[in-house]
């Protein structure tokens, strides 16, 4: 079937609300672990990764380090009157992330606003006297809104956010964000500010965990997850669902690793998505002679049999990169990966339990195949929690 075809309906499942994490478990890795390996279901804990791991043998484990900024602020209405605005900040509007949160006095960016009626355009919010953000309406596109940041301070936007932000925890969470979500909406690992949700497989990572991943091999990527992970597929087929498109930036030397034959794990659809993006790239370099790090969401679907091996795929863009004297490689992808996609990079997916209808249950279905729903089944039969402060999954990926 042409993904474009995929009825969304038909990957519902019920999911009760008092099967949805609202709150983490402490400690990280005591979350359950779903584990399907050779066609062998076990019930496991996250803490027994390593264990799972030993079974596996050498191998690699991929893990999205994108750390996520306080992106949720509430600004007073320009007549400074009635209930808060609040403005949600996705990501800058004309230079990079990085640079962005490095910024100073003013920010073009792309935001969401609730209610959005309060605010029309080139109207200004501010946040009262003692404090002197404020933001400016600029234009409308789709979902988003255009809007210009000011602040008086030398503070940097990384340290604006982080004063007056808010966690952006999910929306399904029917809360707000308190002290301990500061740190359990956070991987241990996180390092790279600017994303506006969490890669949640990650958060089931300790430091104790991680330092007992013996026969492991550790790399970093950064996906920077946006706040369209959990928009919702209003479409009756996927044909209609513009997929959102994310940056993201991986070190050469691990992507050189990467293609020594050992088994590769990845921990969540982040770091899944950002593997895949990077095989396709590569095709692309490699059928053109151009790199092109701008990925369409269906380009997969499109490619006309001979397809590359990872390997060589990987080889090709690392070259590239170093004659351009890159030692990362990066760049935007919108990839929708469903049925019937066939993974290229990773052996095993790390993944939590997703929403039904969503574009990441589409991700898993494709990783395993229509089993997905009777796992889901079990999972609920055997008590586990569902999304992002959820339990896990640990799945060999369908390769065919």
């Amino acid at each position: 079937m042409d993904p474009k075809h995929i009825a969304i309906a038909d990957y519902h499942y019920d999911l009760p609300k008092d099967r949805i994490a609202t709150k983490a478990l402490e400690p990280r890795h005591a979350a359950k672990m779903f584990t399907r390996i050779q066609g062998k279901t076990q019930h496991f804990h996250v803490a027994d990764l390593p264990e799972v791991i030993r079974g596996i043998g050498p191998c690699h484990v991929v893990l999205n380090e994108a750390k996520v900024v306080k992106a949720r602020m509430f600004f007073l209405p320009p007549s400074g009157m009635g209930s808060k605005v609040e403005v949600f900040y996705l990501e800058p509007a004309d230079q990079s992330i990085e640079s962005a949160m490095q910024a100073t006095k003013q920010l073009k960016a792309w935001v969401k606003a609730k209610p959005a009626k309060k605010w029309k355009t080139d109207s200004t919010l501010h946040m009262g006297d003692q404090n002197q953000l404020k933001v400016k309406r600029l234009a409308t596109v789709d979902d988003r809104i255009l809007a210009n940041f000011t602040w008086d301070s030398a503070l940097s936007w990384a340290e604006i956010l982080a004063d007056i932000g808010a966690v952006p925890l999910p929306p399904y969470f029917n809360r707000p964000a308190d002290e301990v979500d500061d740190d359990r909406y956070q991987t241990v690992f996180a390092s790279v500010e600017g994303s506006v949700a969490a890669p949640t497989a990650g958060l089931h990572f300790s430091e104790e965990l991680m330092g007992n991943l013996i026969g492991a091999r550790l790399h970093r990527l950064t996906l920077h997850v946006g706040a369209g992970t959990f928009m919702p597929v209003s479409s009756e087929t996927m044909e209609g669902h513009p997929m959102h498109a994310e940056t993201f930036v991986m070190p050469v030397e691990s992507l050189l690793a990467l293609t020594d034959g050992q088994p590769i794990i990845a921990v969540g659809t982040t770091a899944a998505r950002t593997l895949e993006s990077i095989y396709w790239m590569g095709v692309d370099l490699m059928q053109t002679g151009q790199a092109s790090l701008d990925l369409e969401q269906w380009r997969p679907y499109q490619q006309a049999g001979n397809e590359p091996s990872m390997k060589d795929s990987f080889q090709a863009l690392a070259q590239w990169a170093k004659k351009q004297q890159l030692s990362h490689v990066s760049g935007r992808t919108a990839l929708i990966i469903a049925p019937p996609y066939r993974f290229k990079t990773l052996n095993y997916l790390m993944t939590n339990f997703h929403q039904p209808q969503s574009t990441l249950l589409l991700l898993v279905a494709a990783a395993i195949g229509p089993q997905w729903a009777s796992f889901y089944q079990e999972a609920m039969q055997h008590g586990y929690r569902f999304l992002s402060y959820g339990d896990s999954q640990f799945l060999e990926v369908n390769r065919r």
